[in-house]
């Protein structure tokens, strides 16, 4: 008979992230995928966004996060929720073009902001989803 807690194990799961105010991906949400060692909390989960988001510092193709926090800086004290309501909230709001997942949108950055801008408003009006009320749209 298969032990309980073997089928209550949720290593892998989604959660719904909802783009901070005063960015261009306000007004709009992402499924956000966690996928959880063993090792946590001293190894950091795998993060990465299940829509395509156009950022420097998430992959395109993949959803890859690059964030120190989640990497080289993982402290045992970050929980799944601080990572939800602050560190994607401000990965989000404060692109590192410097540091890049994605090379094109890291130059737009660099090289011409309102470009950027209207690049990833664009981009967030195709793949993100529009929340009315309770209704999530796609």
């Amino acid at each position: 008979m298969p032990d309980v807690g073997d089928e209550l194990k949720m290593d892998c799961f989604r959660v719904l992230l909802k783009g901070p105010e005063g960015t261009p991906y306000f007004g709009y949400s992402w499924q956000v995928r966690f996928t959880v060692s063993d090792g946590f909390p001293f190894h950091s989960p795998s993060v990465g966004f299940v829509q395509h988001i156009l950022h420097p510092n998430i992959d395109w193709a993949s959803g890859s996060v690059c964030l120190d926090a989640l990497n080289k800086k993982w402290s045992p004290i970050f929980t799944l929720k601080h990572i939800m309501e602050s560190l994607l909230p401000y990965l989000l709001a404060y692109p590192n073009a410097d540091d890049p997942l994605n090379r094109d949108a890291s130059a737009l950055l660099r090289d011409n902001p309102s470009l950027y801008t209207s690049k990833v408003l664009e981009s967030v009006k195709r793949h993100g989803l529009k929340i009315d009320g309770l209704k999530i749209e796609s």
